[in-house]
């Protein structure tokens, strides 16, 4: 895509165990931003988890997010993008994010 010149800037958000291992080769003048839940050796963390993992009043048994996204999400909902820029975004997020 950088190639044909389908874009400008792309941010890219990665929420997947291992999944820092899809950025490792990335070249550096892509104008591509990615970020990812966690190292290309670790598992991401789930969040919403039991006892939080109500739904309609009925506990799930399972975790309803990921930190790293649910992070991400809940960040972007406040977020006014006309002043925050991403690396602000990435640290807002990074200090939410402490187990990936």
């Amino acid at each position: 895509m950088h190639t044909t010149k389908k874009y400008k800037n792309l941010v890219y958000y990665l929420e997947a165990c291992e999944s820092g291992s899809m950025f490792t080769s990335l070249p550096k003048n892509t104008h591509v931003y990615a970020l990812s839940a966690s190292s290309p050796d670790e598992s991401s963390w789930g969040t919403y988890c039991s006892p939080d993992d109500m739904v309609n009043g009925v506990e799930i048994g399972s975790c309803l997010g990921d930190l790293f996204a649910v992070s991400w999400m809940e960040d972007s909902d406040l977020a006014d993008f006309t002043v925050e820029t991403l690396d602000e975004q990435f640290a807002n997020v990074k200090k939410l994010v402490t187990m990936s």
